[in-house]
């Protein structure tokens, strides 16, 4: 992982001056006035729900254990029928209610939120150290056009190779393409943002399941903020399983199908190109040289993300 963090971090010094995404500044280059830093905002954790006890507690734990002195937990559940709400009520300040879309349920965190920071996290989100807050925050500070701190994800120390595969190998790889070449939308989910920037655009689409967090990232970069990209990680522990990544690529199909990926930001062409062309060298790059063999799942993604993709988009034809 520190070859690949190093290759996102040689990647941003090119792209240093853009006026999109800045990856890593350093203090001395911080001009801004966004949050006092002597007197640290409030930030609230707004974090959506639905039957999630697998991973809700250790999200939750990590939050508790930051050494950040002001934070607040909203907890924004879709009706959970697990022991997601049992969980949540010993650590959270206040749960709410929304059985809506995924941005439906941001938004009402947003709304049901004090802070003057939002952190946005999913549920399946762990903090791996105690003073990753209180080294992100000041990043605000940057330019006052900054409207979010972007981490890094990656897939937690105990992962599955799937999990791996997908959530820390892949993700370099296409990060490291859309950064060099100033496309994609950055700084969606899992991510700080300050309030105001949220309120500038009128809030999160309620209207918006997957992709909510892409069509809010647009909407900032159009209006001119910039995102703080921090090489800080987050454990994302999720897609566990190539049956659940499998499961989830019908429900994104709909949603990017209709857009033409539009809501990312990228062309069918980019696409194909990341899967195709980047992941195909990452496989044999992982395979013959790193001996990680977790790769050898890769034919397999690719396989039922363009069947699911490809299936959607056949019945949506014939519709």
């Amino acid at each position: 992982m520190q070859h690949q963090t190093k290759e996102m971090n040689d990647t941003g010094k090119k792209n240093q001056n853009d006026n999109y995404i800045i990856i890593n500044p350093s203090m001395e280059e911080f001009d801004g006035n966004n949050i006092d830093l002597k007197n640290l905002p409030l930030v609230s954790f707004c974090i959506p729900t639905k039957n999630n006890e697998d991973t809700i507690e250790a999200c939750l734990e990590s939050i508790k254990a930051q050494n950040y002195p002001n934070t607040e937990i909203i907890i924004i559940d879709g009706n959970s029928t697990d022991k997601t709400i049992s969980i949540a009520q010993k650590y959270s300040d206040k749960i709410v209610y929304d059985a809506g879309t995924y941005g439906s349920a941001c938004q009402t965190g947003l709304e049901s939120s004090s802070g003057e920071i939002i952190a946005s996290l999913d549920s399946d989100i762990i903090i791996p150290h105690s003073n990753w807050l209180i080294h992100a925050v000041p990043y605000f500070n940057y330019c006052n056009r900054v409207s979010s701190v972007w981490p890094l994800y990656v897939a937690p120390p105990n992962a599955t190779g799937f999990a791996r595969l997908y959530q820390t190998h892949l993700y370099m790889i296409f990060m490291n393409n859309r950064i060099s070449k100033n496309i994609g939308y950055f700084g969606g989910g899992n991510t700080l943002f300050l309030r105001k920037s949220l309120e500038d655009i009128g809030g999160i689409n309620r209207d918006i399941h997957w992709g909510a967090d892409f069509e809010w990232a647009k909407r900032l970069k159009d209006l001119g903020y910039k995102v703080v990209f921090i090489s800080d990680p987050l454990y994302h522990d999720t897609m566990r399983t190539f049956y659940q990544f499998f499961k989830k690529q019908f429900v994104g199909a709909n949603t990017f199908v209709d857009s033409r990926f539009g809501l990312m930001g990228l062309s069918t062409y980019e696409i194909l190109y990341e899967h195709l062309i980047l992941g195909t060298k990452g496989m044999i790059k992982g395979l013959l040289i790193d001996r990680d063999y977790c790769w050898l799942y890769y034919p397999f993604l690719v396989a039922s993300r363009f069947f699911a993709y490809g299936y959607i988009y056949l019945k949506k034809l014939r519709l």
